[in-house]
């Protein structure tokens, strides 16, 4: 079976990434407006400012959104199926695309979900499961 493909860190996203690796989910806030955005970008897409600090979320979030995947994109993930991908609000600005790992029954939109990590070789990627 093929590897699970991994992120190929950018001069914008590589401080998203080691910040994974180091188990912490940080999202940009624009030093002008506030905005927090996510996707890590070079500018504020409420402002085009380009000064930003990282501020790291608690991990919480609400599901908005959501799909059950049942073919899988790759080999890769052959074996997975069926698996949700959802969006997932982390607060005011921020929203996050990523898998719930759960049973695509027991997904609904409105649940609460917590971040948890998935090591693919050197690289921690962000996902949810369900909130006790």
């Amino acid at each position: 079976m093929a590897d699970k493909p991994v992120p190929t860190p950018s001069e914008d996203t590589t401080r998203f990434w080691d910040a994974c690796n180091d188990g912490r989910f940080v999202v940009q806030r624009c030093t002008d407006c506030g905005h927090e955005r996510f996707y890590p970008a070079a500018a504020c897409p409420n402002c085009w400012h380009t000064a930003s600090e990282e501020v790291e979320l608690d991990g919480s979030g609400t599901v908005e959104s959501f799909t059950v995947v049942h073919r899988a994109p790759t080999e890769a993930f052959e074996g997975e199926t069926p698996y949700v991908v959802a969006l997932v609000a982390m607060g005011a600005d921020v929203t996050v695309m990523a898998n719930v790992l759960a049973e695509p029954a027991d997904v609904s939109v409105g649940d609460p979900v917590e971040l948890i990590w998935e090591e693919r070789g050197d690289q921690q990627l962000y996902q949810f499961e369900l909130a006790e």
